[in-house]
């Protein structure tokens, strides 16, 4: 039993979906949960607790969710430390479903416009709980990015298909403009 949820959001804090790395020799994004998605997933959460809760009989406590109250969600994934189970890594599709290389994927960054789908199934090992996991990300706008790679049961055709088409950031026909003229205007004219 799992549900699915497919909303658009933004990547935040440090990103590094090109390589694993680091202690864990792990990967790793920040993104926030749309409010009204939050509500969902977090109505679906209470639902999969509860028909978990009625399967397993152990009296165990129920854990807290993986995101914050605001929807903040840290994932990482990846290769692991050898002292868990890897993490099935999502797959990266640009706006036609094409999968993004991994040169693009070193340069993504904070700031990068993206849909994700995200999965949550409900456990119970040591508490009730949820897992989520990140099946795909389609980069709708690329703030500087890259990267494709296996998404477990899904093939990166199922993940293009569930998330269709798009305008925007296409791996083949980059569009690139420097996003800071458009915030700062035109340093020449002064408004006195």
């Amino acid at each position: 039993m799992a549900n699915r949820y497919t909303f658009p959001t933004t990547l935040e804090g440090f990103i590094n979906v090109a390589e694993d790395s680091g202690k864990f020799n792990n990967r790793c994004f920040s993104f926030k949960i749309p409010a009204e998605q939050l509500a969902k997933i977090e109505e679906d959460r209470a639902e999969l607790i509860s028909w978990i809760k009625s399967k397993d009989k152990k009296r165990l406590a129920e854990g807290v969710p993986t995101w914050d109250e605001e929807g903040l969600i840290k994932y990482s994934y990846g290769a692991g430390d050898g002292s868990r189970k890897p993490k099935p890594e999502p797959v990266f599709v640009d706006t036609e479903g094409q999968p993004v290389g991994v040169e693009v994927l070193r340069t993504v960054r904070r700031g990068t416009k993206v849909r994700v789908i995200l999965q949550q199934k409900p456990y119970a090992m040591g508490t009730f709980n949820t897992s989520v996991r990140v099946i795909g990300v389609q980069i709708v706008e690329l703030a500087s990015g890259n990267g494709a790679v296996d998404s477990g049961d899904l093939s990166v055709e199922d993940v293009a298909a569930l998330f269709g088409s798009a305008d925007g950031f296409k791996q083949s026909e980059p569009a690139v403009r420097d996003a800071r003229e458009e915030s700062t205007g035109d340093e020449t004219s002064y408004d006195f």
